[in-house]
Formats: structure tokens, C-alpha cells, sequence
């Protein structure tokens, strides 16, 4: 039922005036009206959920008080379990809406673990003035839904008449009534719902179900391309396996008829294909230099997906699925980008396209997901959210067209499924566990979600410096969940520094070589989210990580025991790294593009150590004079070497994950396989030779001991498969 309400009626939840309500709040250029949660700046209203509203209420009515977060939450919603990100997000509108006080404070503070303050300067006055001028000469219509958890939703229509001009509010017309809606009447998709597995060989890189449920199309380890039955399980083989092509699946056509791949090469664009759902006939390529998933409309004519230029300029492109009529959609603006991975959905009535990206803002990196309207490419809104999305890898509409589901990181980096309700905001976890979910395909009828589900758990080991893999000796046991964040440093007496989430967050740990002395070293990451990426100083003085806290990853330092932990950067800092005499630390900035700066390591204002863009992850010779980087030119990352003073990378090798470890002679060295299968050994002159591999594992990261004899890797052993979530209501 439309009754043509205005953008700004969210807020208009009109009560009857009282002297309990009429309040009207003043600070800087802005007027809240309590009674009626509207904000206004220059006496123009803003445009903001209620919610937001009564965020904001609730801290001006305790100005100059920290409010705690729990407060804040039973405040909004009660009883009603949602995530804690919804507040987030609320304070993030808040702040992006009202800046700064004119001395530069901002007006909402954040105060860590305790909460947040209003720091406005308040003047009050009744609300009946700021009603007369405000609404005089209106017609405003308002619908309002009250969530209660797993009860009936009631929705609440207010019809107001006119409103006499220069007088007090008369309602003329007035109507009231309260009525089921059919939808909320329901419970909320997959608010519970049961899981099956679809395979147990560990073995698969991607799934997409097909819209009737019938079929999941998937591709394995060694490139093979398969198609599933759902209700038997049993599979057979489309395409044989391939040594050369990573190929994985795109999506399966609305008519299910077809099934589309892509088929990546080294150091070519990837190519786009589709052939018959139960193989056989031609390969009919649709396209190339596509680096995200692909998404399909309703209508099985049009798809979507993105595409990086050699200037770094992110596109959203639309294309016939015969190939033709491709067209740029739209682009990013300066500061902003489109997501490369499951980045794009059609919404079900084929209007809108999501498109997952982010914004740099502040020196933070913020994800969002952005609306655009099909028909003229308009982006119509954008789904903010806050700093505990580490990112957002994957996005598809439900059929209700209200409700978007993603796969979005968490402060412990794993991937989890959540459901984002467009009408009202909010997001709700779907998923809760270890594990690490990739992909996203739901049925036609929006019951089932296939998804596939990824753990990785590994340890230490110690190998000779020569790599002979048959004297590996394990040194840690237990879960601990393996990754390229784990970081392993050396020591100068012998002891190995590394990261590990064994204990539920990522913290430093420190361990003698033969195993013993196990020893946690940062305390609840140094009051941040999350520790990784340690690195030891060459005198052993100090140990240098990167943290994750408030939506940032800053370089911090601590002593050797764990003791003195230091902030030293304010922007976005990665992959720290030291140079030779250990007076600086090198580190990679990813605003806008990757950029290598340092810092001393006692402190001070940092540089940018190299005009070479994009560069990270620099690991500088022995004799300070040669860096090896990691960098992108295509879509894989390469590994290069160049001069320090150098502008452009001077020589590049293979496809590689980089994380480079020079030898002592400064000749040669050592970096990780794109696909962590293996550790390469690089001569600066010559052909790069396989120095380690474990087969059916993955190698994380790698260090060399300081007296060259001896060698730790990040061993894992890597599960896939194919999951189906279906709803039980």
C-alpha cells in the first residue's frame, strides 16, 4: 500500500505535543525536534532513518555524558536481538552527517570499550514554535514497523490532515489503525534453518546452485568442471582438469540451460565462457578481462561484473550474454572502488544492480555496497557499514527483493553469511561458526543458499635451510587457523615470533625452535581487534606488527618480551618490514593505491620510502640497495625488484602471493606461490626454481633463521566443499 510518502517522512513519526516531548535541542547550525525525531540544519530538514534519530537523541539528552553501548542498545531495540554493527552504522551517519564543533571537536566522540559522548553546546526550547514553521500547510502520511523477535509485526498508519497555517497542529482526517502485514507476519528469512553438505573431498574452489535447486555446478582443485544432482549427490564430469587454466564457475543461467565459467591464464585476461548445463557442444565465449563474478539478470539476457583498467579505474560493466552490447555502467569515483570477487547482483524484479565496494575516508577503509538503477545507471543509495566489515566478498538478492544476503569478514577474518534488510537497515548474522564461507547462489524461490565453506587449520614446522621436506618437524599442534596474516619472524638467539588465532583472536606468540617455551606476547592485541604480520628487529630489541582497531591497520612496536606496546603510524599500515641497520620500518599504505613509507623505528613523522605505485609488501636487500615488492599490473600480483631510488618497477617475475625473503648474498630470494602451493627461489639472474612444496598444502609464510641453517614455514591443509543452507519456514 503506497500513499506516495516523502523521502524525509521516515522521520515524521508524529505524536500528540506534550510538555514531555516538545523539546527541541539547538547546537551549531542544527535543530532537533524530539517530538516528532526530525533534524534540521539551516531550518532544511536532513534526511535520516528514525533510528539514527533516536540515536542521536538519546546522547543529546545526556550531552557531555559518555553513554555506554550497551545502554545505547537496549535503548534502540530492547529485546530485539540484532548485531551490534547497527549501532555502528547509526554513529557513523551521525558523524558523517554532523562533522565537527567550529573549535574542530568532533560532536560525537568515541570513547574505546566505554562508549560515546555529545559534545554539542546545547540550548533547549519548546517544540511548538519549531512545529508551526516547520509543518504548517502539510499532508504527511507515516509508516512505522515495530520488531519484536519471533512475534507478530504490527504496522502503524497515521494519516494527519491539514495543518492550519500559523496555528497549533489540528488533525482533520485523522485516521488510526493498526492491521497484520503479511510479510512481517512471517518470520524473517533463514532466522533458523538447517545445513547439508554436498560433498566431503575438501577439494572444491567454487559452486553456484541453478535457480530450480536441481543442479550445483562446481569446479575442484585441478581445474575440472562439474555438475552436481542435488538429490543424489552424484556428479559428472564437463570439463577434464587442467594444468594451465584456473577455471572457475560464474553463475548458472536463469532458464538453466547453461552454465558460465571463466578460464584464467598467467599473466592474461581472464576469459569468460558458457557451454550446456550437462557439457557437450561448443564453448562460447562471452567476453574477457572480467575480474569479479559475474551476475546475471532475471531475464537471462544481460550480465554484470567489473573490470580494472591499467589506471587503476574500477568499471562496472553490463553486457549481453551473447557477448554483445557491452557497456560501462558505471565507474568509481576518486577515493572509492568496486569490489573484484562475487561483487555484483541483479535484484529480482531486474531494476537494480549491487555492486559491493568502498570508500577511503578518514584513512579508513569502509565498505559499502551501492544501489544503481538499471535503467539509467543512477546509483539510487548505498548500504553503509562500519568498521567491523573487514570486507565484503560476496552479494545476492533473496526474492522478496528487500532482503540482500553477503558474505562479509569479521575482526577474526573469517568470512560469515549475513542477511541486510533494505526497508529497515538492519543487518542480522546468519551464520556463526569457524568456519570461512565463499560464494553465494540462492534458488529461485529464495529457500536454499549454496555456499561453500573453507577452514584451513595448520602449524609451525622447522625444516632444514636446504628445504628437504622429509626432515620437517612440526613444533605447534592444536587448531591453529593458518593464514598469509600469521607473519613468522626469527629471533637473533633462535626463537621464532608469530601470529595465531589458536585462542579465538589473532595474537602474537613467541616459541623456541625445538617447540618449547610457548609464550603469548600481546595481551588482547594491545586493546585492538586483532595482531598479525610480526616482524623482529635485526638487533632483536624490538618486535613490529600490524593492528587492527576502530576500522584502521596501523604498524605498532613492542619490546621483545611483549612488554611497551607503541602505536607508531596513524594512517593505514601494512606488511611491515625493517631495513638493514633497523633504524626504519618500511610498510605499505593502500590509500589510494599501495604505497611503500617508513618510519623510524623509535618513532617520528613518516615518509614515502618509493615512488613506485602500486608497491607493497617490500622486503630490502642486504646491502640496502635493491627492494624486491609486490605489485599488479594485470590482475595477478607479481614479484619485483628495483632499485630503491627507482620510480618504475625495473624487473618482474612470476605470479606470486610475494612476502620476499632475500638470501645472505643478497643474490637471490625467496617468495610464496600465488596460490600458496609453494615457496619459488628467485635469482636475480636466471630462472626462478621450486625451492619447497607440500602436495595437497598450502605454505602460508616462510622465514629463515638468522644463522641459515634452519627454516620455518606456515604449514596448512586446506578443506572446501559445498554447502546448502535451507530455510525451515
Amino acid at each position: 500500500m503506497s500513499l506516495g510518502v516523502s523521502s524525509n517522512s521516515l522521520q515524521n513519526n508524529f505524536k500528540e505535543l506534550n510538555s514531555n516531548d516538545a523539546i527541541v535541542y539547538e547546537f551549531e547550525n542544527f535543530r532537533l525536534d524530539v517530538a516528532h525525531s526530525m533534524l534540521y540544519r539551516d531550518n532544511f530538514p536532513v534526511s535520516l532513518t528514525p533510528k539514527v534519530v533516536e540515536t542521536l537523541i538519546a546522547l543529546v539528552e545526556r550531552h557531555g555524558e559518555v553513554v555506554g553501548k550497551d545502554e545505547l542498545m537496549d535503548r534502540l531495540w530492547g529485546e530485539t536481538a540484532v548485531e551490534e554493527s547497527n549501532l555502528s552504522q547509526n554513529l557513523y551517519v551521525l558523524r558523517k552527517t554532523l562533522g565537527n564543533r567550529a573549535d574542530g571537536l568532533p560532536l560525537i566522540e568515541t570513547f574505546r570499550r566505554r562508549g560515546y559522548r555529545f559534545n554539542g553546546e546545547i540550548k533547549s526550547q519548546n517544540g511548538a514554535e519549531l512545529l508551526i514553521a516547520t509543518h504548517t500547510k502539510t499532508q504527511t502520511v507515516i509508516e512505522e514497523e515495530t520488531i519484536e523477535p519471533k512475534t507478530n509485526k504490527m504496522r502503524i498508519w497515521l494519516a494527519i490532515g491539514s495543518i492550519a497555517a500559523g496555528g497549533l497542529l489540528i488533525a482533520s482526517g485523522f485516521a488510526f489503525w493498526n492491521f497484520k502485514n503479511k510479510e512481517t507476519n512471517a518470520a524473517a528469512p533463514f532466522e533458523t534453518f538447517k545445513i547439508k553438505r554436498h560433498s566431503e573431498t575438501g577439494d572444491v574452489t567454487t559452486a553456484k546452485v541453478s535457480p530450480d535447486g536441481k543442479f550445483i555446478a562446481y569446479t575442484d582443485k585441478k581445474n575440472a568442471l562439474w555438475l552436481k544432482n542435488t538429490a543424489t549427490d552424484s556428479g559428472v564430469k564437463i570439463l577434464p582438469e587442467s594444468e594451465t587454466i584456473e577455471r572457475s564457475v560464474k553463475a548458472i543461467a536463469p532458464d538453466d540451460n547453461h552454465i558460465y565459467f571463466a578460464n584464467g591464464l598467467q599473466d592474461k585476461k581472464t576469459e569468460v565462457f558458457k557451454i550446456s548445463l550437462f557439457g557437450g557442444g561448443v564453448q562460447q565465449k562471452i567476453t574477457e578481462d572480467v575480474w569479479s563474478d559475474l551476475s546475471l539478470s532475471p531475464d537471462g539476457k544481460q550480465l554484470s561484473f567489473v573490470r580494472v583498467n591499467n589506471k587503476r579505474e574500477f568499471a562496472l560493466i553490463i553486457a549481453n550474454t551473447d557477448g554483445t552490447g557491452e557497456r560501462t555502467f558505471a565507474t568509481n569515483k576518486e577515493g572509492m572502488w568496486f569490489g573484484k570477487a562475487q561483487a555484483t547482483a541483479w535484484s529480482p524484479d531486474g531494476s537494480r544492480i549491487a555492486c559491493i565496494g568502498g570508500i577511503e575516508l578518514d584513512e579508513r577503509t569502509i565498505w559499502n555496497i551501492r544501489i544503481f538503477r538499471v535503467a539509467d545507471g543512477e546509483e539510487i543509495s548505498v548500504i553503509e557499514t562500519d568498521s567491523s566489515f573487514r570486507w565484503i566478498r560476496s552479494v545476492a538478492w533473496l526474492p522478496d527483493d528487500d532482503n540482500l544476503l553477503v558474505i562479509k569478514g569479521n575482526l577474526s577474518n573469517e568470512g560469515q553469511i549475513y542477511k541486510h534488510t533494505v526497508s529497515s537497515g538492519i543487518w542480522q548474522r546468519v551464520t556463526n561458526d569457524l568456519s570461512d564461507y565463499f560464494d553465494i547462489s540462492v534458488t529461485a524461490d529464495g529457500k536454499t543458499i549454496i555456499t561453500t565453506q573453507f577452514e584451513n587449520p595448520g602449524n609451525l614446522w622447522i625444516l632444514p635451510a636446504d628445504g628437504n621436506s622429509s626432515q620437517a618437524k612440526q613444533i605447534t599442534f592444536g587448531r591453529n587457523l593458518m593464514s598469509d596474516v600469521t607473519g613468522v619472524s626469527w629471533t637473533p638467539d633462535g626463537k621464532i615470533v608469530f601470529a595465531t588465532k589458536a585462542g579465538g583472536k589473532w595474537e602474537i606468540w613467541k616459541i623456541d625452535a625445538d617447540g618449547a617455551n610457548q609464550k603469548q606476547l600481546t595481551q588482547n592485541c594491545a586493546g585492538n581487534d586483532s595482531c598479525s604480520q610480526p616482524i623482529v628487529s635485526p638487533d632483536g630489541r624490538y618486535i613490529v606488527f600490524q593492528a587492527r582497531g576502530n576500522g584502521l591497520v596501523r604498524i605498532w612496536r613492542m619490546d621483545s618480551d611483549g612488554g611497551n606496546p607503541v602505536q607508531l603510524t596513524e594512517d593505514d599500515g601494512l606488511h611491515p618490514s625493517f631495513t638493514p641497520d633497523g633504524r626504519f620500518v618500511i610498510y605499505t599504505r593502500r590509500t589510494p593505491l599501495a604505497t611503500l613509507w617508513q618510519i623510524p623505528i623509535e618513532g617520528g613523522k613518516p615518509e614515502q620510502f618509493s615512488k613506485i605505485v602500486p608497491a607493497g609488501a617490500a622486503s630490502i636487500s642486504p646491502d640496502g640497495k635493491l627492494m624486491a615488492f609486490s605489485t599488479y599490473d594485470k590482475q595477478p600480483l607479481l614479484t619485483c625488484v628495483s632499485q630503491i631510488s627507482a620510480e618504475a618497477s625495473e624487473k618482474c617475475f612470476g605470479v606470486s602471493r610475494s612476502f620476499p625473503r632475500w638470501t645472505a648474498d643478497g643474490k637471490a630470494f625467496y617468495y610464496l606461490d600465488y596460490d600458496y602451493s609453494g615457496i619459488w627461489k628467485q635469482p636475480l639472474n636466471g630462472e626462478r626454481e621450486l625451492f619447497l612444496k607440500f602436495t595437497g598444502e598450502n605454505i602460508n609464510n616462510f622465514a629463515f633463521s638468522p644463522d641459515g641453517k634452519q627454516f620455518v614455514v606456515a604449514r596448512s591443509r586446506p578443506t572446501q566443499d559445498i554447502v546448502a543452507l535451507t530455510d525451515e519456514h
